[in-house]
């Protein structure tokens, strides 16, 4: 089957369905990820085949984060006029990308360039999210949400998941049914991915999810990369762990801050104050990166699946991805959410007791993070949680699962 997977993210939002483009691959499928054009080194380096869309997407959000004059979800707002400029441009181009494959597979980016592509293409679209969209619920918020008023119990939850639809889908709504119009010439709303079972890359265990509607909703378990002995961690690094004595990984991936010195300030005065060592890692410029100091690492970015394992505890901004490999490490985690679906993933880590409650970016001070260092490292209990939790994610094989889902759908539709 010739397979056309999509995501128009950054990193982090890629590279999932870069580890179920390589399953699928190896299953013996022919298969081609639709992406943003910087992401052809690390397609290639896959043995993926890459089918570019025009510009660097991650140049672009990193330009764009901290443009905003109001922090984080000021820059989230440009970024979202940005992507609406281009979604006539992207159509055009997965539409070339996807003529002449079997299936297009995409979560909520993928979809906003590609759904309408697949149609136009005559081919069936399979979602495949990295969030629990398209499933209202009243035992959690909806993933827009990290909590909603608890006078509004379940019912508030469950009205949250129609708030998240429409604030996924209204941002782009009208750039994507002018592309339809204009560039595919179809009128109406998508209809490709109506009859089609839909994927979910995460872990049952973190998101439980309803079993009822009216298609079948796949929780397959994290689309992890595969095992690889290339990613390894620098010798400093391994002298520096080997020093004794807890360490917690402080990161922020692709968030940007206004003042970033500020943040790093921040961070390293709360670490002090917890008395533990941190790897720093720098990322996008929510942190600066320069310098060091004693029972400090700094880099720009480590393997997830080789630091996170080997700490005590580890800071994030709490993205799908990352939080994840949190998980799977077995080990707490501190989210400390800028926006988007951030909160809702510091609410389950909370929830699942295996970190502390998540400190939004806009409350966070040196006070709140020591204290929330001190609890991650020093609560027996939630690392006992936490390690019990990895090794469920760890025994499942996401990947694998959905394969056998898209095999499934291949075979019914012969």
């Amino acid at each position: 089957m010739r397979i056309a997977l999509t995501s128009m993210d950054t990193r982090g939002g890629v590279q999932p369905y870069l580890a179920l483009a390589i399953g699928l691959q190896a299953a013996g499928h022919e298969v081609r990820l639709i992406a943003p054009s910087n992401f052809a080194g690390m397609l290639a380096q896959a043995g993926i085949e890459h089918a570019p869309l025009s510009g660097d997407v991650e140049a672009e959000v990193r330009r764009l984060a901290g443009s905003g004059g109001d922090g984080p979800k000021a820059g989230m707002r440009v970024a979202a006029r940005e992507m609406q400029g281009r979604i006539a441009t992207w159509t055009r181009e997965a539409y070339a990308a996807c003529e002449d494959m079997d299936v297009v597979l995409g979560g909520i980016g993928g979809m906003a360039v590609a759904l309408s592509a697949a149609e136009k293409a005559g081919i069936p679209f399979i979602e495949a999210h990295l969030q629990p969209v398209g499933a209202p619920t009243d035992r959690y918020p909806g993933p827009l949400f990290g909590s909603t008023p608890r006078v509004l119990g379940g019912a508030g939850r469950r009205l949250s998941h129609r708030l998240t639809e429409l604030g996924v889908w209204l941002p782009f709504r009208g750039a994507m049914q002018k592309a339809r119009h204009d560039v595919l010439g179809l009128d109406g709303s998508p209809r490709a991915h109506l009859a089609n079972p839909v994927l979910y890359g995460f872990s049952r265990h973190v998101v439980p999810m309803p079993e009822e509607g009216p298609r079948p909703r796949n929780v397959t378990g994290y689309w992890f990369l595969p095992e690889s002995p290339a990613r390894t961690l620098p010798a400093d690094l391994e002298a520096f762990l080997a020093a004794g004595g807890p360490v917690v990984s402080v990161g922020f991936g692709s968030m940007a801050d206004e003042d970033p010195a500020a943040i790093t300030d921040l961070v390293l005065g709360a670490v002090r104050d917890a008395g533990v060592r941190a790897v720093l890692l720098s990322g996008w410029g929510a942190l600066a990166g320069s310098g060091g100091s004693d029972g400090i690492y700094v880099a720009d970015s480590l393997p997830h699946d080789r630091l996170f394992p080997r700490m005590a505890a580890v800071v994030h901004h709490g993205g799908a991805g990352t939080t994840g490999a949190g998980v799977r490490a077995g080990v707490p985690s501190l989210v400390v959410p800028f926006g988007v679906d951030q909160p809702f993933w510091g609410s389950r880590i909370a929830a699942l007791g295996v970190g502390p409650r998540p400190i939004p970016r806009g409350r966070l001070t040196r006070a709140s993070l020591a204290d929330g260092l001190r609890v991650a490292v020093g609560d027996r209990a939630m690392a006992d949680r936490a390690a019990e939790l990895g090794g469920q994610v760890r025994s499942e094989d996401g990947v694998a699962a959905a394969v056998a889902v898209i095999d499934a759908f291949d075979r019914q539709r012969r």
